[in-house]
C-alpha cells in the first residue's frame, strides 16, 4: 500500500511543469531587452521623410557661404535622380520640429524643389552633434583651409575644448594652432569678403596673416579701399590673390596712397595699429601702437641694435624736445 502511495506521488511530481530557473528567467529578459534595443537602433537610424519647413538651421558655422549656382546644380541632380544621401537632424526643443546637424546644402536644394527631405533623426547632445557635423563635412565636403579655420573659431567661441575640436576635424594639436594663428590675425569681415578660396592653402593664408600681425598692414582698411576690385574678381581664389598682392604693396610702401600720409598715420594709430615706422630706404625700424592704456613705440633690437641703444640713452631729452614742439604746434603754451 505504502509502495503505491509513493508511486503516485512520483507520478504527480513528474506531471508538474518545471519551475523557471533564475537563469532561464534572466535569459528571457535579455532576449526581450535585446529586441527592444535592436528596434530602437533601427528606429534611430531609419530614414524618414520630413517637411523642410519643420527643420531649423542649427549648429556652428562650417561654411562661408552657399554658392547659388552650386545649390541650383544640386537641386537639378536631386530632381533627376532623387536624394541619394539623407541629412541628419535632431529633435528641437519645440515639439514636432527638428534642427539640422549636417546636410545644409541638400536641405537648401530640396527647399528649391519642394517636397519632403529624407532625414535620419537622432537624439544627440551639443558635443555629439558638433562632432558629427565636423566629421561628415571632412568626409563629404572637403572644406577649404579657411573654412576649417572659421569652424575652429566657432567651436572655440562656443566653449569646446581642444580635444573636441581635434576630434571634429580629425587634425593634430599643431594643425589646430596653425588655423588659430590665421584666424586671430585676419578679421572675419576680410575672410567673408574673400570667400572659401578652395585652391588657397595654409601657406598663403599664413602669409596674409603675417602681413597683418608682423608688418602691421591694416586689413579692414585695405578691404574698404578694395571693395570694387574684389567684387570684379572671377573667383574666391582670385579675390584672395588680389587682396594678398595689395597687402604686400602696403607693407612694402608701394601702394598708391588713398589719403595724405599724416591722415593715414593718424587713422592707423587711432585704430590700434600696430603701424610700422620705416626709414627712407624702406627698412622697418620700429612699430607704434595706441591702446586705451597709452602709446607704445617699439624699436627693433634685431634690425637696429645701435640705434636702440642710442635712443634709450637720449630718450629723456628727445621726449622733452618733442613735447616742446607739441606745445608750439598746438598752441597749448598760450
Amino acid at each position: 500500500m505504502g509502495r503505491k502511495i509513493l508511486d503516485k506521488l512520483s507520478l504527480a511530481q513528474a506531471d508538474k511543469p518545471a519551475a523557471a530557473t533564475p537563469a532561464r528567467r534572466m535569459g528571457s529578459a535579455m532576449s526581450v531587452g535585446g529586441l527592444r534595443d535592436g528596434l530602437e537602433r533601427i528606429t534611430s537610424n531609419s530614414v524618414r521623410d520630413l517637411d523642410p519647413s519643420l527643420i531649423d538651421q542649427d549648429g556652428l558655422r562650417d561654411r562661408l557661404q552657399f554658392d547659388a549656382e552650386d545649390i541650383a546644380d544640386l537641386a537639378a541632380s536631386i530632381r533627376a535622380h532623387g536624394q541619394q544621401v539623407p541629412i541628419l537632424v535632431r529633435p528641437s526643443d519645440q515639439p514636432g520640429r527638428f534642427r539640422v546637424i549636417y546636410g545644409r546644402r541638400r536641405l537648401a536644394a530640396i527647399r528649391q524643389i519642394g517636397g519632403p527631405v529624407k532625414a535620419i533623426v537622432r537624439t544627440l547632445d551639443d558635443k555629439a552633434a558638433v562632432l558629427a557635423q565636423g566629421q561628415e563635412n571632412n568626409l563629404r565636403l572637403d572644406p577649404s583651409f579657411i573654412e576649417k579655420a572659421v569652424f575652429i573659431g566657432a567651436m572655440r567661441d562656443a566653449g569646446y575644448d581642444g580635444t573636441v575640436i581635434r576630434e571634429a576635424l580629425g587634425v593634430s594639436k599643431q594643425s589646430v594652432s596653425s588655423y588659430v594663428v590665421v584666424l586671430d590675425a585676419i578679421p572675419l569681415s576680410v575672410i567673408e569678403a574673400i570667400g572659401a578660396a578652395h585652391d588657397t592653402g595654409r601657406r598663403k593664408w599664413t602669409e596674409l596673416a603675417d602681413l597683418a600681425r608682423v608688418e602691421g598692414v591694416d586689413l579692414p582698411a585695405l578691404l574698404g579701399r578694395m571693395g570694387r576690385a574684389l567684387q570684379a574678381a572671377e573667383s574666391s581664389a582670385a579675390r584672395f590673390e588680389a587682396f594678398l598682392n595689395a597687402a604686400k604693396a602696403v607693407a612694402s610702401g608701394d601702394a598708391a596712397p588713398q589719403q595724405s600720409d599724416a591722415a593715414a598715420q593718424h587713422d592707423l594709430v587711432h585704430r590700434g595699429g600696430p603701424r610700422p615706422l620705416r626709414l627712407a630706404d624702406g627698412r622697418r625700424i620700429a612699430t607704434v601702437k595706441r591702446s586705451a592704456s597709452g602709446l607704445e613705440v617699439k624699436v627693433s633690437q634685431k634690425e637696429a641694435p645701435e640705434f636702440s641703444t642710442w635712443l634709450a640713452t637720449n630718450l629723456d631729452g628727445l621726449i622733452q624736445e618733442l613735447h616742446g614742439r607739441w606745445l608750439e604746434e598746438s598752441g597749448s603754451n598760450d
